[in-house]
């Protein structure tokens, strides 16, 4: 399974010499298997999605919150006559997966609607477990408002979590470490500092020290930060990362490629 973070910050797109070695791109992973592209979340990073040739297409959200939806309109393949793309979100009180994505995609806020693309797009209610080829996707509730998924995905016997999104205050930390036990890696939101989140109870983000708490508790191969705040610059980031970092302990970059 090979995984592309093609973006790790958080809350809203960041741009500026100081913001270079981690990113300015939001929430998007793209995981690729000889069948299936599948990009986790719609942030900027979905902008720079690459070629993908005659694989099938999915994109599944975490949640419909702005910065992990915003790039879908500028997703390349919308403008490709016939492709087809399935998108999956969790139906959210009386809100289908398609009138969420409408909220933001839709006049007076775009132009146009999804069904306006050249591409096929079809919204499904997400329904888990679901499975793409060998790719097998499992999920939790995460503790952040508004909800979203905290994911599983797996292959082979390897897997990966994607905890973005989440607060440890007033969250069963037990039910996460036990949906993510022996995970080979495990990405987690850091957004926060301990100061920051002691400010921000209730924002739904969390910080390093509970990251590596999970971690242990889940007996996860290893620990990916992500969801980076829009204010942390590449020296801050440089710091908190220096600060814990190990075999099996770092901060996600945009651009990286991780094989499991």
């Amino acid at each position: 399974m090979k995984i592309t973070i093609l973006g790790a910050r958080g809350s809203v797109p960041t741009a500026g010499r100081d913001m270079q070695e981690f990113g300015g791109s939001t929430s998007c992973l793209y995981v690729e298997t000889d069948e299936y592209a599948i990009f986790v979340d719609a942030g900027t990073g979905l902008i720079h999605a690459p070629d993908v040739g005659t694989r099938k297409i999915v994109i599944l959200l975490t949640h419909p919150h702005i910065d992990h939806l915003i790039g879908l309109p500028f997703f390349p393949f919308n403008r490709e006559k016939g492709r087809i793309v399935d998108i999956y979100a969790k139906r959210r009180g009386s809100l289908g997966a398609a009138e969420q994505i409408e909220r933001l995609i839709s006049p007076p806020l775009w132009p146009c609607l999804l069904s306006d693309y050249p591409a096929d797009f079809h919204v499904h209610d997400l329904k888990l477990p679901i499975t793409f080829g060998n790719i097998e996707v499992t999920g939790i509730e995460s503790n952040h408002p508004g909800g979203s998924i905290i994911y599983r995905i797996s292959q082979n016997g390897r897997s990966f979590v994607y905890a973005t999104d989440y607060e440890h205050y007033g969250s069963d930390m037990d039910a996460l470490a036990e949906f993510a036990r022996d995970t080979d890696l495990l990405m987690y939101d850091g957004q926060y500092t301990n100061e920051e989140s002691s400010r921000m109870v209730g924002f739904g983000h969390s910080t390093v020290d509970a990251g590596l708490e999970v971690r242990k508790r889940a007996n996860a191969g290893s620990i990916l930060f992500v969801h980076h705040d829009p204010r942390h610059t590449d020296e801050m980031l440089a710091e908190m990362e220096n600060a814990v970092k190990s075999d099996g302990v770092a901060f996600a970059r945009e651009g990286q490629v991780i094989m499991l």
